[in-house]
């Protein structure tokens, strides 16, 4: 499987790209609380997916949940970009994994599933460190932060054990979870490897630089 900088993951002997946490019109739901963010997150997560598509031109996508902030979403999106994502999807076997912010909701003509099993691998949004393994999940938006030389690195990353594989956030307008949160400790041990996201790569983390 390739990691890629922009958060997806593709497996080439599935022709399958894999992405997570999307939160399409998060900024749009701060509005209704009177927090005003930029509302531009939905349009460049979108090119981002689009990007991403290009690059691979995969035959199946995988969405692993959180595609939308919420459940209304969808609704206050505006007319283009509803369009542009469909146009994305349109020709390619989606997958959609529910995730615990969509509160179930897909759009017109696709079908939600809590997990999905392709090759023996388990895909869910949320990590079940009693489920089946392997298992590729995402939920979290790990980052990690990087700290040698007087010098302090914080970017998203993915963080791969050997049966399990966690994936960052792919949205334009996410936060993060330190790799060194309590809740993230299923995930530490000796073969744990962190990937951060660069510009125009992903890199390995050296061992033992990874901080909190």
């Amino acid at each position: 499987m390739e990691l890629h900088h922009s958060g997806a993951l593709f497996w080439h002997q599935q022709d399958m790209l894999v992405v997570g946490d999307l939160h399409l019109e998060k900024a749009s739901s701060y509005h209704q609380s009177g927090q005003f963010l930029p509302p531009y997150d939905t349009s460049e997560t979108l090119s981002s997916l689009a990007l991403a598509l290009k690059l691979f031109t995969p035959a199946r996508l995988m969405l692993l949940g959180d595609v939308f902030h919420d459940g209304e979403a969808w609704q206050r999106m505006a007319i283009s970009d509803r369009n542009w994502l469909l146009s994305l999807l349109d020709g390619i076997d989606t997958v959609w994994v529910e995730g615990n912010h969509d509160e179930h909701f897909v759009p017109p003509g696709h079908i939600g599933q809590q997990s999905c099993k392709l090759n023996g691998i388990t895909f869910r949004h949320a990590m079940d460190t009693m489920g089946q393994v392997p298992e590729i999940s995402a939920h979290y938006h790990p980052v990690a932060l990087i700290r040698h030389r007087g010098v302090r690195v914080r970017r998203a990353c993915f963080v791969c054990t050997p049966q399990r594989l966690l994936m960052p956030a792919f949205g334009a307008l996410t936060g993060g979870l330190d790799v060194g949160h309590a809740v993230l400790a299923p995930l530490r041990g000796l073969d744990t490897q962190v990937y951060l996201l660069g510009k125009n790569a992903v890199f390995a983390a050296p061992a033992g630089l990874v901080g909190s």
